[in-house]
Formats: structure tokens, C-alpha cells, sequence
């Protein structure tokens, strides 16, 4: 099975980007691909407690988080660009199951993958 690693890096409040990642990945599961999904910079804003999506005319939170329970979609987010956005890792929403990653392990994470898309 081919790994592809759906990196985001542009804030949910004004772009579609995070609810294309989450669409794109979970269409990913009938081609026979394994799809994760990399938040960085801006898009960590997302996995905050306090940002509703579907207020953007977003795929809604509770749609996605139905999704990735059900498929099991591995979500990352970069520590330092939280950090640096003010997002704590407690006020990171459970439901995301995020994995925290440092930037210095970034490189080598992505590298890892078979296919990466950038949005």
C-alpha cells in the first residue's frame, strides 16, 4: 500500500485548505492508498478547541472527526508552529488524536512518504 502524506500549511479562517486535505484523504481509502495529513505554520490553527470550520463553510468538525475515527487518519502538527500561534497542546481538540512532530524531524517525516501534496 503507497503512503501519501497531505501536508497543509495555509490557516483554515479564509482557505479551504485543511477541509481539502481532510476530503482528499478520506477518498484516498478506495484507491488503496494510506493517506496522512501533515499540519504546519498557519493550518495548526485548525486543531485548536476554539476554531469551527463549518462557520467557514467548511467540512464541519464533527464530520471529519466521524471520519477520521472511522478510518483511523493519522493527523501531525508541527510543535513549534503551535507554539508559535499561542496554541497550547492542552487546547489542542482531543478528537484530532494529533501527533505532535518537532520541525526538526519535518525533513525526514516527509521524506518518508511515497507520494506528499502540498496544498
Amino acid at each position: 500500500m503507497k503512503r501519501v502524506l497531505f501536508v497543509v500549511y495555509q490557516s483554515p479562517a479564509g482557505s479551504i485548505w485543511v477541509n481539502e486535505a481532510l476530503r482528499s484523504a478520506f477518498g484516498m481509502y478506495g484507491e488503496d492508498l494510506e493517506p496522512s495529513i501533515l499540519l504546519m505554520e498557519d493550518a495548526v490553527v485548525a486543531v485548536n478547541k476554539n476554531t469551527h470550520p463549518e462557520n467557514l463553510g467548511c467540512l464541519s468538525l464533527s464530520m471529519s472527526f466521524k471520519y477520521l475515527e472511522r478510518y483511523g487518519t493519522p493527523i501531525y502538527v508541527v510543535k513549534e508552529d503551535l507554539e508559535k500561534r499561542k496554541i497550547k497542546e492542552e487546547d489542542v481538540e482531543p478528537t484530532w488524536k494529533a501527533k505532535i512532530i518537532s520541525q526538526n524531524e519535518v525533513s525526514e517525516f516527509i521524506h518518508s512518504f511515497d507520494r506528499v501534496i502540498i496544498f
